[in-house]
This record gives C-alpha cells, structure tokens and sequence, in this order.
C-alpha cells in the first residue's frame, strides 16, 4: 500500500489528467448507435408531396433497353424487374435503396419531369455517415438533372466520414432521374 502512495505522490496531478482524457474522448468520440434510425415513413412523405390522396402506385416494368442503359451509367446490372412510384401532375414519388458501405440506406425522391424537387433519407441503417440526411445536405439535390453522359448537372459536396453514405445518395438521385424520364417518355408515347 505505502509503494502505490509513493508512486501516486511521484505522479502529482497525472492521474487527474489522465480520468479527465478519458472523460473528454468520452465526449469526442461519435455515438455510433444515433446514427441508425427512420426519419420518415412513406406515407408520411406522401401525404407531405400530396395531400391526403396520394393514390395507388403505379409500376415502371424494366425492359432489355432500361437494363442496358443502367449498365451503361452505372457500370452494373439492374437486378429488379419493376420499379414502384406513385404519380400525380407529373410529380413522380421513388422509394429506392441502395447500400451504403454495408447496409442499405432508403430515400424517398420527388422528380418533376427530369428535375428532382425533393430527396430525404427515409431510414439509415448504417453506423456512421447519417449527415447526409441533414437539411443542409440534402438541399444540394433540388434542381438536380442529369446530363448526357448520365451525371447530376451540379455539383454535390462530399461529407468527410460519410463517403459511402455520399455514394449512395448520389446514385439513387440518378436513378431517380433516369426512371422519371423513362416514365415521361413511356407517358409521351401512349398519350
């Protein structure tokens, strides 16, 4: 007992340094379990797009064309064989997926002929990366086209420690886009 007096009294003040580190690092590093959450249910977006009638979904069918053209923009196949939305006055609302570094990350997207209006991260499943959900963030996908090569017009800022969750929402935003202009062509042709 008298040893570990004497080394503490040799220490001084290096163990209060030490329990105050610990606490402060406490404080600095993330929560990583406050990333994962919902942060809006479909009906809660639709209602918030539509009004209190949303109405039925509608169906997008993937053709060899629309397959072929995802391969091209994203460099890998489209596994799906109908795509869901619902459609009123050309305001098209997607519920689309996407893995982020693990786990998928769902967004709801609301294109207006070729222009995204709206896109929030519906439920985060991952454990970092979830400040893409955030206002700030997501305000850089309104007005968003694609250009010709299949690219969002403008730029979109990166998140440092959220570049998987970056990746994903990017990616759904084109395809938001290039399902809301295979709709409007699909419309065009059969009106």
């Amino acid at each position: 007992m008298m040893q570990h007096k004497k080394w503490l009294d040799r220490m001084g003040f290096m163990p209060a340094v030490l329990v105050a580190g610990l606490v402060l690092l406490s404080f600095l590093t993330p929560n990583t379990a406050q990333a994962k959450g919902t942060y809006f249910t479909a009906q809660q977006l639709l209602t918030e797009v539509y009004g209190e009638s949303p109405g039925a979904p509608k169906t997008l069918w993937m053709n060899k064309q629309h397959k072929q053209e995802v391969m091209d923009f994203f460099d890998k196949p489209l596994r799906q064989v109908r795509i869901k939305y619902w459609e009123k006055n050309d305001r098209r609302f997607w519920i689309l997926s996407e893995i982020g570094k693990e786990k998928p990350i769902t967004f709801g997207i609301v294109t207006n002929q070729g222009v995204i209006e709206r896109m929030e991260v519906m439920a985060f499943r991952e454990v970092r990366g979830d400040e893409i959900r955030l206002p700030a963030y997501t305000a850089q996908y309104d007005n968003q086209t694609l250009n010709k090569k299949g690219r969002l017009q403008n730029n979109v800022d990166g998140i440092s420690g959220a570049t998987y969750s970056v990746r994903s929402m990017k990616k759904v935003a084109r395809m938001a886009l290039l399902f809301d202009r295979w709709v409007t062509v699909s419309n065009a042709s059969t009106s």
